[in-house]
């Protein structure tokens, strides 16, 4: 019987890779019989050229088809088939054939009489040397496995005959076939579609076979076979597609009695692969796996159908197809060997990270003893106190009680959100679980080494050289607004400074890593819940990031979604119910009085008037006025203006981007000087200046490194005049503390006498009622329930007077009639109130005479009332207790619908972070072939070369992502990675 082929060519919208098709089927050897042209959906272009090529048949169609669909209306068209020996051969419009592709095909035909179906070696479109697909299989669990994706063609697969399937492009098969198995599966295409089709004809009895020398080349349309453009759109739909084909054919393979399992775990099991694919570094995916799980359980892809028609052909059982499956353990193995040899051609490989050899271990070290120096009298405390420091809850359970939206135990409690800075506190506090309040002790002695490190990690990203790296982690622990944090006591600021370069070091290259924007979504929130004043700087830089991030700008989206989810709460309640959106920039903790600071002051890092202690140690060391005045402003002008200088070099745009980080934190500090909106007492009190001169600080010192980086050996000079002028700068700020002038002491963690923190065991709602004279004749009246004051359990709400603690006045009424002799009996009013003692604070020596005044006619007043027994003098003031005995107000128990979705909000930003952020074995390896500086480098630094393989120019995993600087982090966008030897390497160390 005469052999026939039809040639079915599946058109769409590209009008240059159709052309080129049908020149391709114009110069066959052995040219097809006949060609049938369907075109669905087509552009005019497409028509017409179809209609000049004067095809045998030409069927349209208005609608969107898949491959099989489209396939099947053009062989819908043909005449039953009289013989085995009528072929049809599947085309799309981005399948070009060689020329003796057709021939050779046939001829495989002739020498395996039993095959079904023949399919060819597919090439690359544009290199007809790259191999793209050559026969597919599966794993025992039903996954689609290529045996080639991207490979140099050096006649390695030459040898291959009987597979378990072949792609659809290029595919020939005997038409007989084709209309026992009626064709495609419907539900499947462009992925999948030939691998049913040949596991099909294998369960009818018959052969798939290669014909290796024939040669199709293919683009990727998405036609027939998966689209191959990695835009995210693209990605999308090919993922869908993927997981879509891979469980309906589950679906349709499986036993009978197993069916509805199968279908009952599509939904778990989306969730469960939906966890992994956050691991993997593809978050984008997520939403493509539950379409397709959701598409397949739903009956989309009607599989009750597809199982008929299974059934309907199947004349063998599966065991057949056994020895063509590829186990699991095999393809893991093969994933692992591509992964090893997918390569770069002249790739190249970070230089080490010289963390050790290059001296930043030592500057550590030289910090933690300068550390232990100046805080080691802290060690046997329980806890630290002045400040800003009070103690946190005893238990690790209560201080995480304390966060999100519920019942705040403060004066008379109230229910609403707690501070976002409670998360951190929460965290510290579980890190020494046996004692939480003592890890403030160990923040304290441990500040300097971590500010070391973290600065010494964010300098990686702008120098290669470690001498650098050294002077800018050194000029980030000397920074004197950190000093005077830690002289003061101000936590929030002194996390805060710790954490700003690792957020630095991530947010800078977010837009290449989903490792990198998670670590950096996760630092924003933990550096906004410490220094909220900084959220209108981050969020403009994080608008920046997004606009230079281009295509990857989905990963830099993501960066504000925790911190979303932890401020939620406090935005509702502040900005959206209250109309406060300025509080929300409050300091968090315990207020403290932020005194007036110039802005020559600010402009020169200095949070405070006095040139950080110069101005009083000029004073002791009989040192002229004028000498600090001009001193303070060169030392700091030195810095500036080696970053400055760098504003003139090649390589410019860093340095113009650190000058506008500092600009903006300049402007931070600026603007919280001036902003009151926080009570201490009845006073109001700016925000504290520090953090927004700490990211001025990174900003300066982050140019000036740079700077001596462009300047290569030139540089080290400027960089050691840099060092000496921060080290002399921050002297007096740095011997604050050890020399007894700073506010930080060492505490037992108690806020109020031990008699009432005893009574509080038994009766944990008992209220102190706590008076406070003040220089203006007044007195402020505090309720503290329980055993005292705990830094976890402030409030801004509270302290920037959005909630009143004394709506009614009642007890400003108490705390009048008690402190007067009216004769007026208030022991009802404290019963009401649950206060059973009366805290009267100690008065400082150095009072004035109007509120010494009011502390003794308080005192009096107090001493001569029936209603109360003096218990004594303590260390916190002189102590009354009623005596009547008072019962003490039940704590509140608020799980509203607030509540369990902000705490959801918050877990589930924070654990979907943290996965993302978890390093992987394909992202370390993307790390390593990437520069770990950002912006623009000198030919080949960092670099070092590999040796170039011939036959490899891709990733063996394109979609592998880099990591944090623990995993080691890509550079950002448009930095092409450039050679370097190791000896040029070593040299540039030396500078």
């Amino acid at each position: 019987m005469e052999t026939r082929v039809t040639a079915l060519v599946v058109a769409h919208r590209d009008v240059e890779h159709l052309r080129r098709t049908l020149d391709a089927l114009d110069e066959q050897t052995r040219r097809a019989d006949a060609v049938i042209a369907i075109a669905f959906d087509a552009s005019d272009d497409v028509r017409r050229l179809l209609e000049e090529r004067h095809v045998d048949r030409l069927v349209t169609s208005k609608e969107q088809l898949t491959f099989g669909r489209a396939l099947a209306e053009g062989e819908r068209t043909l005449a039953d088939p009289e013989s085995d020996d009528e072929f049809l051969w599947l085309l799309a419009q981005d399948n070009a054939p060689q020329a003796r592709a057709l021939e050779l095909l046939l001829a495989r035909f002739e020498t395996a009489p039993s095959a079904a179906v023949a399919g060819p070696k597919l090439v690359d479109w544009n290199d007809g040397s790259r191999l793209r697909g050559i026969g597919e299989t599966v794993t025992t669990h039903g996954k689609t496995v290529a045996y080639v994706d991207d490979q140099l063609d050096q006649g390695q697969y030459d040898t291959m005959s009987d597979v378990l399937a072949v792609a659809s492009p290029g595919m020939l098969v005997r038409r007989t076939v084709w209309r026992d198995l009626n064709g495609f599966d419907p539900a499947l295409g462009p992925i999948d579609d030939g691998l049913d089709f040949c596991i099909r004809a294998r369960l009818t009895g018959k052969r798939v076979v290669l014909a290796p020398g024939s040669m199709v080349a293919v683009s990727g349309d998405g036609i027939a076979g998966a689209p191959r453009s990695r835009r995210w759109s693209v990605k999308q739909r090919r993922a869908r597609l993927s997981r879509t084909a891979e469980l309906h054919r589950r679906l349709v393979y499986a036993p009978g009695v197993s069916v509805f399992w199968h279908w009952l775990l599509l939904i778990p099991l989306a969730i469960l692969r939906s966890i992994w694919l956050l691991v993997r570094k593809q978050p984008e995916l997520i939403a493509a796996e539950f379409r397709a799980a959701a598409w397949v359980a739903f009956g989309g892809t009607r599989v009750p159908a597809a199982r008929r028609r299974l059934a309907s052909a199947k004349t063998v059982g599966w065991s057949s197809l056994a020895d063509l499956k590829i186990s699991t353990r095999e393809h893991t193995r093969r994933k692992r060997l591509e992964r090893e040899d997918g390569v770069p051609l002249g790739s190249v490989e970070r230089s080490d990270l010289r963390f050790f050899t290059g001296g930043g271990a030592w500057i550590m070290l030289a910090s933690l003893v300068v550390g232990a120096i100046l805080f080691i009298r802290f060690v046997p405390a329980t806890t630290l106190s002045g400040g800003g420091l009070l103690p946190l809850t005893d238990d690790v359970w209560g201080l995480w009680q304390n966060i999100g939206y519920g019942w705040r135990s403060v004066g008379d409690g109230f229910v609403g959100a707690a501070d976002p800075f409670a998360v951190v506190l929460a965290i510290l506090g579980t890190l020494t679980f046996w004692q939480p309040s003592y890890s403030l002790v160990v923040l304290w002695i441990l500040a300097l080494p971590l500010a070391t490190l973290t600065a010494w990690f964010a300098t990686t990203r702008l120098t290669e050289r470690s001498g650098f790296r050294n002077v800018g982690a050194i000029a980030w622990t000397l920074s004197p607004t950190f000093l005077i944090a830690l002289a003061e006591g101000r936590p929030a600021a002194v996390v805060a400074h710790i954490l700003l370069p690792v957020l630095f070091s991530a947010g800078v290259v977010a837009s290449r890593s989903w490792g990198a924007a998670a670590a950096a979504s996760l630092l924003l929130a933990l550096v906004a819940a410490c220094a909220p004043s900084l959220i209108p700087a981050l969020l403009l830089l994080w608008l920046a990031a997004v606009l230079i991030a281009r295509a990857r700008f989905g990963r830099v989206l993501f960066i504000p979604a925790p911190f979303l989810a932890l401020f939620g709460p406090l935005m509702w309640q502040q900005g959206v119910e209250g109309g406060r959106w300025i509080a929300l920039l409050a300091d968090p903790g315990k207020p403290l009085g932020s005194p007036g600071v110039s802005v020559t002051d600010l402009l020169l890092g200095l949070p405070q008037a006095g040139f950080a202690g110069w101005r009083d140690a000029a004073d002791a060391l009989g040192l002229p006025p004028a000498l600090i005045d001009i001193g303070i402003p060169v030392l700091v002008g030195i810095i500036a203006l080696i970053g400055l200088y760098g504003l003139f070099l090649p390589g410019a745009t860093r340095r113009v981007a650190l000058w506008g980080m500092a600009a903006l934190g300049f402007a931070t500090a600026v603007g919280a000087a001036h902003i009151a909106v926080t009570f201490v007492g009845v006073e109001p009190t700016s925000i504290w200046p520090g953090p927004g001169l700490s990211l001025m600080w990174l900003g300066i010192v982050g140019a000036a490194v740079s700077t001596c980086d462009s300047l290569r050996a030139r540089g080290n000079i400027p960089a050691i005049v840099a060092g000496v002028s921060i080290a002399t700068l921050a002297l007096p700020a740095l011997l604050i503390v050890p020399l007894g002038a700073g506010a930080v002491a060492s505490s037992d963690g108690r806020t109020l006498p031990a008699y009432v923190t005893a009574a509080a065991d038994d009766d944990p709602g008992l209220g102190t009622l706590r008076i406070s004279p003040t220089d203006d004749g007044t007195v402020v009246a505090t309720v503290i329930r329980g055993k005292g004051e705990f830094l976890d359990s402030q409030s801004t709400l509270v302290n920037t007077g959005a909630l009143v603690a004394d709506a009614n006045d009642d007890l400003a009424r108490l705390t009048g009639n008690i402190v007067s002799v009216s004769g007026h009996a208030f022991t009802p009013d404290l019963q009401k109130q649950g206060i059973e003692f009366l805290l009267l604070s100690t008065t400082p020596d150095s009072a004035s005479e109007k509120l010494q005044a009011v502390a003794v006619r308080a005192e009096t007043a107090l001493d001569a009332n029936a209603e109360l027994e003096n218990v004594g003098e303590t260390e916190v003031g002189t102590l009354w207790r009623t005596a009547d005995d008072v019962t003490g107000r039940e704590s509140g128990d608020v799980q509203s619908v607030g509540t369990v979705l902000s705490l959801a909000a918050l877990i589930a930003m924070t654990l979907i972070a943290l996965l993302v952020a978890i390093p992987t074995s394909s992202s370390r390896e993307a790390a390593r072939m990437s520069p770990r500086t950002v912006g623009r480098r000198e030919h080949g630094e960092g670099m070092v070369v590999r040796d170039p393989l011939d036959d490899q120019d891709f990733l063996a995993d394109p979609d592998a992502e880099a990591e944090p600087e623990w995993a080691d982090v890509v550079s950002l966008p448009g930095v092409e990675p450039s050679a370097r030897s190791r000896d040029d390497e070593t040299e540039d160390d030396r500078g």
